[in-house]
């Protein structure tokens, strides 16, 4: 009876995951997804994005990662004596019915020690994790951008 439970019990948590994923991509969307060109051998690149909240509350946004880098933190771009420097944030906010873009000089997925090279053109997966413990996957290309 013991060999019957388990593969049952295995197959609902398989299927509750999959409804949870489900749920937080039916609130969030990620569109325009592309992370910025650097030279080789460069450790750090910046995720840029375009975030669309249809639903009637916000959404918050706590961390980010992937498989092909080794951390990934929320930055925002902040000019300080006319120099602009990078500050870590706790979180992202998109607001109830509307977005919120992740562009250069502003807001961004700051990620850190790529664990492969990545060419023009490769597609990365990355995973946004929401305060609810939800998460939302998608690919972001690699390109030139500006």
């Amino acid at each position: 009876m013991k060999s019957k439970i388990r593969p049952l019990v295995l197959l609902c948590i398989v299927l509750i995951s999959g409804a949870v994923q489900s749920q937080a991509a039916n609130r969030l969307r990620v569109t325009d997804a592309w992370i910025r060109a650097a030279p080789p051998g460069v450790m750090v690149l910046a995720g840029y994005m375009t975030l669309e909240n249809p639903g009637p509350e916000d959404i918050k946004i706590t961390a980010a990662e992937s498989p092909q880098f080794g951390m990934i933190e929320l930055h925002r771009t902040v000019i300080e004596d006319d120099v602009a420097r990078m500050r870590r944030q706790p979180y992202f906010l998109v607001p109830a019915e509307a977005q919120l873009v992740l562009a250069p000089n502003d807001r961004h997925l700051m990620m850190m020690m790529p664990k492969l090279a990545v060419q023009l053109g490769d597609k990365v997966t990355v995973r946004l994790k929401l305060d609810d413990g939800t998460s939302v996957e998608f690919k972001a290309i690699l390109r030139e951008g500006h």
